[in-house]
């Protein structure tokens, strides 16, 4: 320190706790220079003020401003560039923390899933099939329909361009994924097949032309684990049209596929538990 007034880099730094690295980056951007210079050892010292606006930029970095928006409020001095540069990170912290919130909510939403595949699995340990009457409710899904190959990859591909949409949108999904067969299960051909893919939404919004509501209603419900394929799906498909028979139903829609797991476990085929839902109806007895 030359004298009371003006201060070295290395003072500065402890004086207001940053590192000389900080400083000298600082000095680089423009933002806070040394102001005087010793004409015979060319040693560049900041003065009071210097000290001063190195304290305001800290303050500013902690409202979370970034180094460029602070350069621009201490250009523009006065009271109005920065109360407008504070509403404005204002607002764009309002927008920041709901999506938190909906982040925050979708994580909680991700672990009762988790939570409820462990007690489902423990139940499908037990059995290999759990067949199940649900009452479900009505379900926001985008949709892609189309005739096309039934099989996992192409499968993938449609889910991931579905996927790239709702991104596009600003749309988040909640829930697990579907296929919807508008075929016989029976009898359809696998090489050009009538299926919807679906992923559910965590809001409604029905005024994008590819989300619809899947109806409310009574389904019957089969669970069990293992990757769908033709045999295995036909399998289950039988054994719930004899319950339906045998329970005085009779089916009223397409049928379901979803996708029990969560998206991460998509890459383990052997960790797959799939729900096939029927939607029906009570057939009246004379």
């Amino acid at each position: 320190m030359v004298n009371d007034q003006f201060y070295t880099i290395g003072h500065v730094s402890r004086i207001c706790g940053i590192s000389i690295q900080t400083l000298r980056y600082y000095d680089k951007l423009g933002l806070v220079s040394p102001s005087r210079t010793d004409p015979f050892t060319h040693y560049r010292y900041y003065s009071n003020m210097d000290i001063l606006v190195v304290k305001i930029v800290q303050d500013l970095k902690m409202l979370r401003l970034s180094l460029e928006e602070i350069g621009s409020i201490l250009k523009q001095r006065g009271l109005e560039g920065l109360s407008s540069a504070l509403k404005e990170k204002r607002n764009e912290t309002l927008m920041e923390i709901s999506y938190l919130q909906l982040a925050a909510a979708s994580i909680e939403h991700r672990i009762g899933q988790l939570d409820s595949l462990k007690i489902l699995n423990e139940k499908l340990a037990e059995k290999h099939i759990l067949i199940e009457l649900k009452v479900l409710s009505e379900r926001i899904v985008a949709f892609e329909r189309k005739r096309a190959v039934c099989g996992m990859e192409a499968s993938i591909l449609r889910v991931t361009q579905l996927f790239d949409k709702l991104e596009t949108h600003g749309l988040t999904s909640q829930g697990p994924i579907m296929s919807i067969y508008h075929e016989n299960l029976l009898t359809f051909d696998r090489s050009d097949s009538d299926i919807e893919i679906c992923i559910p939404l965590s809001v409604n919004a029905l005024q994008y032309p590819f989300v619809r509501a899947l109806p409310s209603g009574v389904y019957i419900t089969a669970t069990y684990s293992g990757l769908p394929n033709e045999e295995s799906c036909k399998n289950v498909y039988l054994q719930l049209m004899d319950w339906i028979s045998q329970h005085g139903y009779a089916e009223c829609g397409p049928v379901i596929e979803q996708y029990v797991v969560d998206l991460s476990q998509m890459r383990d085929p052997s960790e797959f538990i799939v729900e096939l839902q029927i939607p029906v109806k009570e057939v009246l007895t004379l």
